[in-house]
């Protein structure tokens, strides 16, 4: 074969591609598409539901009723944890879990301080001088979400 046949079966093969990813866009254009973040249907108006008043017309959108239902099963959700929890029964007991770890944190980041003072004298391009700081950084994020969760346990009724 010669180089000219290979180039039109090569263009024979892209004119098919192309054609089939046209029939493909015009079939599938009434179908949802991936959301924002690759997962989820896209919201073209989620500027129009963003709204806080809702009238009649509103509760009858599908997307509407299906927002609706994934918030009612998600309060559904936070309820049955709570209740399995027993968060508000021992609040107190959560409480003084969440400031034991919080404490806890703060003397590992004092012990840790002397060690790093002797390996930045004796190492000072040491990778696990980094490797140490980022779990002390990821640790001292992990109180503010202690912090967060405090706030969350005392909005408890």
């Amino acid at each position: 074969m010669k180089l000219e046949d290979y180039s039109s079966y090569l263009g024979y093969i892209l004119i098919g591609i192309l054609l089939f990813l046209i029939i493909r866009t015009l079939v599938n254009k009434g179908k949802s598409k991936e959301g924002f973040l690759g997962f989820g249907e896209s919201d073209s108006s989620s500027s129009d539901s963003s709204s806080s008043d809702s009238s009649s017309s509103d509760s009858d959108d599908p997307q509407v009723k299906n927002i609706q239902k994934n918030i009612d099963s998600l309060n559904d959700l936070t309820n049955k944890t709570i209740d399995g929890m027993n968060l508000v029964k021992y609040r107190s007991h959560w409480e003084d879990l969440i400031v034991a770890m919080e404490d806890r944190i703060s003397s590992t980041s004092l012990q840790a301080t002397n060690f790093l003072a002797i390996l930045m004298i004796t190492k000072p391009n040491d990778d696990a001088i980094n490797q140490i700081i980022e779990r002390l950084n990821a640790l001292n994020k992990y109180r503010e979400t202690l912090k967060e969760n405090m706030k969350y346990l005392d909005g408890l009724k």
